[in-house]
């Protein structure tokens, strides 16, 4: 997320005008990255975009008012992301419970 300042790409057909704006564009089709943002952000341009790997992560994105006295509106955004928990069953050893005493031999002792 953030302001990329390439205000020439058209993010819903894909393309654009100028070449640095162009190989941004490619730059993030060839890193099979999705754009969320599909709104101005400022004035006319969007130039505050979302990016992520998956459409999924990515949800509920509204373009809000400027925030004190920015140019840029707002995006506000969820990122879902789903944390797995690790269910494998761990057995541990109760080596407090040990009698260490008679594990060592008699040589040893004396």
């Amino acid at each position: 997320m953030g302001d990329f300042n390439h205000g020439h790409i058209q993010w819903t057909s894909l393309q654009s005008t100028g070449r640095e704006d162009q190989e941004f564009l490619n730059l993030v089709q060839d890193s099979f990255l999705s754009q969320h943002v599909l709104e101005a952000t400022r004035g006319e341009n969007m130039l505050d975009i979302v990016l992520s790997s998956q459409k999924e992560f990515v949800d509920n994105v509204k373009i809000c008012e400027p925030l004190g006295y920015s140019d840029h509106n707002q995006i506000h955004f969820i990122i879902k992301g789903k944390g797995e928990r690790n269910r494998k069953i761990r057995y541990r050893k109760n080596v407090h419970k040990g009698r260490y005493e008679g594990i060592l031999s008699k040589d040893r002792l004396e």
